[in-house]
C-alpha cells in the first residue's frame, strides 16, 4: 500500500548530516520521506526522490507547491562554530527559515534548534530556562519583522547582507551569533505554527558518521599520533541516530532539550584513547568565560527515547571504533582553488551598479580609492608609486620596463624555473633571453648563491625574483647580489599581496614589484586585475613617448571588487593562515609530507599551500584525494625549464631543487573561503590517502 501525502515527512535540509540521518531512519521505519536540499547536495537513492531547491533564491511558491501536505522537519542551516563569516550563520538559519514559513502553515512541524539559544543563562539549563543573549526577545522579534518584510522575495546574500550583519554585529564577541540566529529562527516558526503542532528540539553536541566535531577530531588526532587538547569542562552529547529516530517517529509537541547525558571532556579523551588502545598525553586548557553552554538538563528527552549515561558511553565507543575502521567522511567537493567571495556583497553590488549606470568605467572613484588603499597597506614612501592594472602580467611588464627597459639584442633576464608560465612569457615578449636559476630547498624562492653564478657573465639586464606561492623571496640577499653586479630586480609578487618580508609588507624590497589579483589570489578583482609598484620618477617614463599604461590600467568594476577585499586584507590573510595552521601538522603526522616554508621573519600570504611528497607516487595520491572530493594540483608542473621555450631561452643548467619540486610538489585546497572545519577534512583525507601509499616505492 502506498504512503499518503498526509503521512510523508518533508525533511528540509535532507542531504545534510542530520537530515540524511532522518531520511535513513524514516526509510527504516517504512515511513514516506521527501528530502529537500540544494541541487549540488541531493543525490537520488532507492525509495527517495529528493526535491532540489535553493531556499534563499529559488521562487519558492513553485517549489513548495509540489511537496506533500504532511508534516515537516526543519533541519537545514549552518551550525559551523568556526564559520568564515559570522553573518552567514544568520543568512543560513534565520533567513532561510523566513523564506519557508508559507510551507509551514497548517502543518505539524519539528524544528531542530540548539541549546546554544540559552546563551549565558545559568545551568543546568532546562526547557523553561529563559535565553540570555546579546539581544533580548523584543529586539529579536523586531529584527524578525524587518526580515519578514523582504523574505517573500528571493534573498541572495547581496540583498540581505546588511540585515544579517545587524544581528551578527549585536554580539561584539562573535560567540553568540549562531545562538541569536537560532533563537530568531525559533521565534519565526513559533509565530507561524500553533503550539500544539510544533516540536522544538534543542539539540546538544551531536556526533555520528559524516560529521567531524569534538569526538571525531579527538579520535582522528589520536589515530594520527597527534596530541589531544580539551577544555576543562563537561559537555552534553547525543548520537545522531537517536535524534534522527525521534524525529522520524514523531516527537511530541513542545520544547525538548535533546541529549543523552554529560561527560567530562578529559574523560572523553581518555575513553577515545582506551577504545583505540593508544597511549597519549591529554592536555587541558581553561574554558573561556563566555563559553557558558555546557551541562544541559535533558531528562525529558532521555525518558522519551530511553537513552542515558550508559547508552552515551556505549555509543561513543562504537563511534570511535567506526572511525578507526572507516575513512574520513565525504562531503561536497573542495577545489584546490576557491576564489574569494565579496567581503561586503551588498556594498559591492551598489558600487558596481553605480559604475555601470553612470558609465564611469575607467579612471573613476574606485580605481582611485584602490590605489590609495594599496599605498597605505604597502607602506610606500613618496619615492614609490602604485598603479592598479588590468592583470598581474600587465603589472610585470610595467615593472620591468620601468626599471630595466625593453631588451636590447643579447640582453638576458634571470628568473626561477619554479614559477607560473606568465613570468617567462612576458619577458620573452619584451625580447629578453631567459636564463633559469634554481631555488632554495626551504622557501622555493631564488637561491642567492646560484643567482651569483647566473650573473657572472655580465650580460644580465634584469633579475625577476618570484615570491613563490606567497612566500617572499630572500630580498636582502638577492638585492645584495644584484647591487654588486649593477642589475635591477623586479619582484614578481603576484601571490604575495598581504605577505611580509622582514616585518614589512612586500612591495618595497625590490626596485619594482608586480602583484596579481586573479581569481586564485588573496585579493581577486572580480577574477582579473593587478598592481605595480615602481619608482615615482619612472612613471613619466612609462607614459612617454610610448604610453605603456594606456591599455593596462584597471577598470572601475574590477577596481570596486578589489577595493572590497583590500580593505579587509588582514582578515583574508588571517583566514588563510588558519587553514595553513591545520595543514602544518601533516608533517608531524607523516614524515613524507615536506611543506614549503617562509624564511624566519617573513609572513607567507598563503595563496597556495604546497608540500613535497618524496617517496610517494604523486599522481596516485592526487587520484585518491580526488576520489574523496579533495582537489589538488602539481604546482608547478611542468617547471619552466622543461617547456619548449626556444629560441627564447638558454640551455638550462642543473637545477636539482626545481627538478625535485617538478616531481614531488602537490597543492592542497587553499582559500580565505575555507573554514577550519573544511581544512580539517582535507587534513584527514590526506592522511587517509597516504596510508594507502605505504607500499609505494620509496
Amino acid at each position: 500500500m502506498g504512503v499518503s501525502d498526509q503521512e510523508r515527512l518533508t525533511v528540509v535540509g535532507g542531504a545534510g548530516f542530520l537530515g540524511s540521518a532522518i531520511v535513513e531512519r524514516c526509510l527504516a521505519r517504512g515511513r514516506g520521506v521527501v528530502p529537500v536540499d540544494r541541487a549540488d547536495r541531493c543525490t537520488p537513492s532507492p525509495g527517495v526522490t529528493p526535491v532540489r531547491a535553493d531556499l534563499l533564491t529559488d521562487p519558492l511558491p513553485e517549489v513548495l507547491s509540489g511537496l506533500p501536505a504532511g508534516p515537516v522537519a526543519l533541519s537545514a542551516g549552518n551550525s559551523d562554530p568556526r564559520a568564515v563569516r559570522s553573518w552567514q550563520l544568520v543568512l543560513d538559519n534565520a533567513v532561510t527559515t523566513a523564506r519557508l514559513l508559507p510551507l509551514l502553515a497548517g502543518r505539524r512541524v519539528t524544528l531542530v534548534s540548539s541549546v546554544e539559544v540559552y546563551g549565558t543563562a545559568t545551568g543546568p539549563q532546562h526547557e523553561g530556562t529563559l535565553p540570555e543573549l546579546p539581544l533580548d526577545e523584543d529586539a529579536l522579534r523586531a529584527w524578525n519583522a524587518d526580515l519578514l518584510a523582504i523574505a517573500a522575495q528571493p534573498c541572495p546574500p547581496w540583498r540581505v547582507e546588511r540585515l544579517c550583519r545587524r544581528l551578527a554585529d549585536a554580539d561584539v564577541s562573535g560567540r553568540w551569533v549562531y545562538a541569536m540566529a537560532k533563537r530568531a529562527q525559533e521565534l519565526l516558526v513559533a509565530d507561524t505554527v500553533p503550539e500544539d503542532r510544533l516540536t522544538l528540539l534543542r539539540v546538544t553536541n551531536l556526533f555520528g558518521p559524516g560529521q567531524d566535531r569534538v569526538v571525531a577530531r579527538l579520535a582522528r588526532r589520536a589515530l594520527a599520533g597527534l596530541p589531544l587538547t580539551v577544555v576543562d569542562t563537561r559537555r552534553t552529547f547525543l548520537p545522531v541516530e537517536v535524534l534522527a529516530d525521534a524525529v522520524a517517529a514523531g516527537a511530541p509537541a513542545g520544547v525538548l532539550n535533546a541529549g543523552a547525558g554529560c561527560i567530562d571532556l578529559v574523560e572523553l579523551a581518555q575513553l577515545v584513547l582506551d577504545e583505540l588502545g593508544l597511549d597519549a598525553d591529554v592536555r587541558t586548557v581553561v574554558a573561556p568565560t563566555a563559553d557558558a553552554v555546557g551541562v544541559v538538563d535533558t531528562t525529558r528527552f532521555e525518558e522519551l527515547t530511553g537513552v542515558g549515561g550508559a547508552h552515551l558511553r556505549d555509543a561513543l565507543r562504537s563511534f570511535v571504533r567506526r572511525l578507526r575502521d572507516e575513512p574520513p567522511p565525504m562531503g561536497p567537493s573542495i577545489p584546490v582553488v576557491v576564489p574569494p567571495r565579496p567581503e561586503r556583497p551588498e556594498l559591492l553590488a551598489d558600487r558596481m551598479q553605480q559604475s555601470l549606470w553612470t558609465g564611469s568605467l575607467k579612471g573613476g572613484p574606485w580605481g582611485s580609492a584602490l590605489t590609495n588603499e594599496l599605498r597605505e597597506r604597502l607602506e610606500l614612501p613618496d619615492t614609490m608609486t602604485v598603479l592598479a592594472t588590468s592583470s598581474g602580467t600587465a603589472a610585470l611588464r610595467l615593472a620591468t620596463v620601468a626599471v630595466a627597459g625593453r631588451a636590447q639584442p643579447g640582453d638576458v633576464a634571470v628568473l626561477p624555473s619554479f614559477t607560473f608560465a606568465a613570468t617567462g612569457e612576458y619577458l620573452a615578449m619584451l625580447g629578453y633571453r631567459l636564463r633559469f636559476c634554481d631555488v632554495r630547498p626551504d622557501t622555493w624562492t631564488l637561491d642567492p648563491a646560484r643567482l651569483e653564478e647566473a650573473l657572472a657573465g655580465g650580460d644580465v639586464r634584469v633579475v625577476v625574483a618570484v615570491d613563490a606561492l606567497g612566500a617572499p623571496a630572500d630580498y636582502d640577499a638577492v638585492m645584495a647580489v644584484c647591487r654588486r653586479h649593477g642589475v635591477p630586480v623586479v619582484g614578481d609578487s603576484a601571490p604575495s599581496l598581504g605577505g611580509r618580508s622582514r616585518g614589512r609588507p612586500v612591495g618595497t624590497q625590490a626596485d619594482a614589484h608586480a602583484f596579481s589579483m586573479s581569481f586564485a589570489k588573496v585579493v581577486s578583482a572580480a577574477g582579473q586585475g593587478g598592481a605595480v609598484v615602481v619608482p615615482t620618477e619612472a612613471v613619466e617614463r612609462l607614459r612617454s613617448s610610448v604610453d605603456w599604461t594606456r591599455s593596462t590600467l584597471i577598470g572601475e568594476v574590477h577596481a570596486a571588487a578589489a577595493l572590497d577585499q583590500v580593505e579587509r586584507l588582514d582578515h583574508l590573510v588571517a583566514r588563510r593562515t588558519a587553514v595553513a595552521g591545520v595543514y602544518a601538522e601533516l608533517e608531524r603526522a607523516d614524515p613524507r609530507v615536506v611543506p614549503q616554508r617562509a624564511a624566519d621573519g617573513d609572513q607567507h600570504a598563503w595563496v597556495h599551500w604546497v608540500a613535497r611528497f618524496p617517496g610517494v607516487d604523486r599522481d596516485r595520491l592526487a587520484k585518491r584525494l580526488e576520489a574523496r572530493g579533495i582537489g589538488t594540483k602539481p604546482y608547478y608542473s611542468p617547471v619552466l625549464h622543461r617547456l619548449p621555450w626556444r629560441p627564447f631561452t638558454e640551455r638550462a643548467p642543473d637545477l636539482p631543487v626545481t627538478d625535485a619540486l617538478h616531481d614531488e610538489a602537490l597543492a592542497l585546497p587553499m582559500s580565505s573561503e575555507l573554514s577550519v572545519g573544511e581544512a580539517e577534512r582535507v587534513f584527514w583525507s590526506v592522511l587517509d590517502a597516504l596510508s594507502d601509499c605505504a607500499d609505494d616505492p620509496r
